[in-house]
């Protein structure tokens, strides 16, 4: 059977039928479009079937992916010279779903089960200290050249470091939920959590919001009274609209690595942050575990960190 757009639609839906996350649908989508184009060229140009996603060709594409350099947008840039396994057993998840579904949807083709998947533990993770949070935000709003840019850079970062949001959810937060200090997230599987705000994150948004009632530098445009918090400040079609998730990206790891603190910071390792800064405060591995809404507390244990600089000086305190 051919591998049509049709095909890949009804895959998306499959994918939506089962509450699948947007950015996991998209994230599979992409993965398998460029594995079909890779048979593609192999098959010099000719269209693809399924009977040709075998695992010969599954297993050459995965020692093609090790060869291929890390992408400046990665935070294993400069660490790793090549794609790092866990980017390759995503890729690797997409073509074993994609099979999972004709599997079940034409009971045909090859049987999904037999596609090994390993777990791979990213070994780039890092933590932030209270001292390297504060580094980051004043350094900033020196680099900002204006000052609404800085504010809204800054908030989101303090949400980051002090609420375990994920980008997307903050990207999704309206003034209100901020106002009234926690709100509701619905998260995988339609699963939801609580989201609590605290007195640093309300005043950050005060003077963000109070930038945003005078004209855009540069532009010198007004914004339209936006119900969303993260809008963008740029002149062209997307002024006063939501932000855009890679310009975030590329902001905060363009001020991780002007700062060069010998760690990345990237809003991920925000939220180990999170979680570690819980447990330094005296939360135990239980109540964080209810924070963070985890139903396993070995998930919960992977974002705590326990820093090599306390364990020093609590050995000192016990050997004086």
């Amino acid at each position: 059977m051919e591998i049509t757009n049709e095909l890949l639609w009804e895959r998306k839906l499959f994918l939506d039928n089962r509450e699948y996350s947007c950015n996991t649908i998209q994230n599979y989508f992409s993965d398998v479009k460029i594995f079909l184009k890779y048979l593609k060229l192999k098959n010099k140009g000719n269209t693809v079937s399924c009977e040709e996603i075998t695992l010969k060709e599954i297993e050459n594409r995965t020692s093609y992916l090790k060869t291929i350099s890390t992408p400046k947008t990665s935070i294993y840039y400069t660490v790793k010279p090549t794609l790092s396994n866990w980017t390759i057993q995503w890729k690797r998840t997409s073509i074993k779903s994609f099979l999972k579904f004709l599997n079940l949807i034409y009971d045909t083709w090859l049987d999904y089960k037999k596609i090994e998947l390993k777990k791979c533990k990213s070994d780039y993770i890092e933590s932030i200290t209270e001292t390297e949070f504060q580094i980051f935000m004043n350094f900033i709003g020196d680099y900002e050249k204006y000052r609404i840019n800085a504010l809204r850079s800054q908030l989101l970062v303090n949400i980051g470091y002090t609420s375990w949001m994920r980008l997307s959810e903050m990207l999704s937060l309206t003034i209100n939920d901020i106002l009234k200090w926690e709100t509701r997230i619905t998260w995988k599987w339609n699963k939801t959590r609580w989201v609590f705000f605290t007195p640093s994150t309300e005043k950050l948004l005060e003077d963000y919001l109070m930038e945003r009632e005078k004209p855009i530098p540069r532009t010198w445009k007004k914004e339209n009274k936006s119900d969303i918090v993260f809008i963008s400040h740029n002149s062209w079609y997307d002024f006063g609209k939501p932000i855009k998730k890679n310009t975030i990206c590329e902001k905060i790891k363009k001020y991780s690595d002007s700062l060069d603190l010998w760690k990345r910071i990237t809003i991920h390792s925000l939220r180990h942050s999170y979680a570690t800064k819980l447990l330094e405060s005296g939360f135990n591995i239980r109540e964080i575990q209810e924070l963070l809404w985890h139903k396993d507390i070995q998930t919960t244990e992977t974002y705590c960190h326990i820093l090599k600089g306390n364990l020093k000086n609590k050995v000192n305190s016990v050997f004086a």
